[in-house]
């Protein structure tokens, strides 16, 4: 039974996808006091630099990454590793949110949420501008998987201003669980970084 399993069970059914949907749902009714707390606590109401609906909106997303992430071997239990990641969800927004939400574009969306941070990739965290990203998404045109390029459009080409349209949204479209349409639109992002790297490596050649 879900209900008796452990967060550690529970974060390793998602890692690899068994009965992946009913244990988010599991780690969603556990833990998501926990990440509402330190959300209401770091983002005020108004913020203009950090969209607190937003994030909570998205809870299923982060608590989902979180769970994907998790190292048991670490020392932490999940729900104190939830807490750090929730902290550095709404700081690390606050400070991408000053540079890519000032446009209204596919491309700003785009890289507000798939430039990764500072904790993530260390200091080298280049700023994407509009040629790179025109060329990510004639990768995301070219990807063999009609869903991605129905996720993508989705998530980032049809919401409104300043917004990423829901996981629970693009999950309803594509008759797809949440985590399933997360795990598609996460492996198109290997994809386009590896592409990267190998065009970059063949025009260095190429000179």
């Amino acid at each position: 039974m879900i209900h008796n399993q452990t967060d550690v069970e529970l974060t390793a059914n998602l890692k690899n996808d068994i009965e992946a949907e009913a244990s988010l749902k599991e780690l969603v009714d556990r833990h998501s006091g926990i990440f509402l707390d330190i959300v209401n606590n770091y983002v005020p109401n108004n913020s203009p630099t950090c969209h607190k609906q937003d994030i909570i909106d998205e809870i299923e997303y982060y608590i989902y990454n979180a769970g994907l992430k998790y190292d048991q071997t670490r020392g932490a239990k999940f729900s104190t590793f939830l807490g750090n990641e929730a902290k550095w969800l709404c700081l690390n927004q606050h400070h991408k949110n000053k540079k890519y939400l000032l446009a209204a574009s596919p491309q700003s969306e785009y890289a507000f949420e798939n430039t990764p941070s500072k904790e993530e990739e260390g200091d080298h965290n280049p700023y994407l501008n509009e040629a790179l990203l025109c060329k990510i998404f004639e990768i995301i045109e070219k990807h063999p998987d009609e869903r991605v390029r129905r996720i993508f459009k989705i998530r980032y080409v049809d919401p409104e201003f300043n917004k990423l349209t829901p996981w629970q949204k693009i999950g309803k479209e594509l008759k797809m669980s949440i985590q399933g349409c997360i795990n598609i639109h996460n492996s198109a992002i290997k994809i386009i970084r590896k592409t990267l790297k190998e065009n970059e490596l063949n025009s260095r050649r190429s000179h």
